[in-house]
């Protein structure tokens, strides 16, 4: 039960409201107003309002006023002036130090009881105000649902929202598919609310957002909120836009995958792509690895320095990016070895590849220096003739670009069934 303090000397007034709250308030009296502070200062959070005699406060010059004022942990308890006198013009002068209401001993109790009603809610609603007021000054967003979902708060209107062009347009009271401009996200957040109301657990995602060329990301931190019977009646939720952040971190995970030089995956990252399709697609039927590796490129770099010879790795890499389907996965393993791995992709298609590519990287340096002395010879193992690992692809192109060596460079050969490490016989296609 909520507490009513008591600040009065006269017995009258001790007695009057003492039978008009009791049934709805537990009342705690004392006579001073050094007292009444104490009391506040020791537990403020269980007392509705405090009810002052008028007389003895404003011989004190009102300082009790003034003090629970100035403090924001009183901000939410409501000050009502009593006396046992009938209302006077002077003593309206409570109302300039913050009094909601003044009630005298002529008022009925039920009187009482609603006009204490009212300040404790009027001082709810200003408090609440003043909390909303704070929380629009941080970056944040925290808002609060109902069970349905329906918006009952929000500190801000983030600019995702589809307000169109009501000046009067209020989210309370709406979900997010009427209010979010991306209705995948919104279909994310109220199916992320549903478990929550379910369950009772929270749940924190980041969501990215598109929108007018501007890339976004968006933390949202959510929590079940509970009424008086333990039950789940809404949620409150934070979002945080982390888009700083989260660039950082995907431009770190890109830079840890990257060969800076070429600025295709690394040997880590092309491994491990290449054996997550390989073992986790189930509906693939044929695919090819193909493995590319820049001829004479110990000559390149010895006659023409490092330089050049970096500047034909880079150009490799443009090569292969301008191949690359939206299925497959391009590589630098290391030195000039290089690896295009065809998703989706038979002997036929694997053959044109390599062919198309020799031409590109023939071109790429046609009237310089270079001219002539750029070529590739490429490897081709086949999925899932030559095996179903990554493992075992890599072996076999390595066979395979083992004899194109072997017999001339600047060709391509395609592994066949023979055991892919007998190089005794060099069976396969050679162009």
């Amino acid at each position: 039960m909520k507490r009513i303090l008591l600040i009065a000397v006269k017995e009258a007034l001790l007695e009057l409201f003492s039978q008009a709250l009791s049934t709805d308030y537990e009342l705690e009296h004392v006579k001073s107003e050094k007292e009444g502070l104490s009391i506040l200062e020791a537990d403020s959070q269980h007392y509705a309002a405090v009810l002052i005699e008028l007389a003895l406060t404003r011989e004190s010059g009102f300082r009790f006023a003034d003090e629970i004022e100035g403090r924001l942990k009183f901000s939410s308890i409501p000050m009502i002036a009593i006396s046992d006198l009938p209302p006077t013009l002077l003593d309206m002068d409570c109302f300039e130090h913050s009094f909601l209401d003044l009630i005298t001993v002529d008022s009925p109790a039920p009187l009482i009881r609603r006009r204490l009603w009212n300040a404790v809610r009027a001082r709810d609603f200003l408090a609440n105000r003043q909390i909303e007021s704070m929380l629009k000054e941080l970056p944040s967003n925290i808002y609060l649902k109902d069970a349905e979902g329906r918006y009952l708060f929000s500190s801000h209107y983030w600019r995702h929202l589809d307000m169109g062009d009501d000046p009067d347009w209020t989210i309370l009271g709406k979900t997010d598919l009427e209010v979010r401009r991306d209705k995948e996200n919104a279909r994310k957040a109220m199916e992320s609310d549903r478990r929550i109301l379910e369950t009772g657990k929270g749940a924190e995602y980041i969501i990215e957002e598109n929108e007018d060329g501007i890339r976004e990301f968006l933390q949202l931190i959510k929590k079940p909120v509970y009424d008086e019977q333990g039950r789940i009646c809404g949620i409150i939720a934070l979002i945080n836009n982390v888009t700083d952040y989260q660039l950082m971190k995907l431009e770190l995970e890109r830079q840890a995958k990257t060969d800076q030089l070429t600025g295709l995956l690394n040997r880590s990252a092309l491994k491990k792509q290449i054996t997550s399709i390989l073992s986790e697609d189930g509906d693939l039927e044929q695919s090819a690895l193909l493995m590319i590796d820049a001829d004479y490129f110990k000559a390149i770099n010895d006659t023409f320095g490092h330089t050049v010879g970096d500047h034909v790795l880079a150009e490799i890499g443009c090569v292969l990016r301008e191949v690359c389907g939206p299925d497959d996965i391009a590589g630098r393993m290391g030195g000039d070895e290089f690896l295009l791995f065809m998703k989706r992709a038979g002997e036929r298609e694997a053959c044109l590849q390599a062919k198309k590519m020799q031409l590109k990287i023939s071109d790429r340096f046609l009237g310089t220096q270079l001219e002539g002395h750029v070529c590739f010879s490429i490897g081709i193992a086949l999925y899932p003739e030559n095996g179903r690992q990554f493992e075992e692809l890599y072996r076999a192109a390595d066979t395979a670009l083992y004899h194109v060596k072997n017999e001339g460079r600047g060709g391509f050969r395609v592994c066949r069934s023979w055991e892919p490490s007998d190089p005794m016989n060099p069976r396969g296609i050679s162009s």
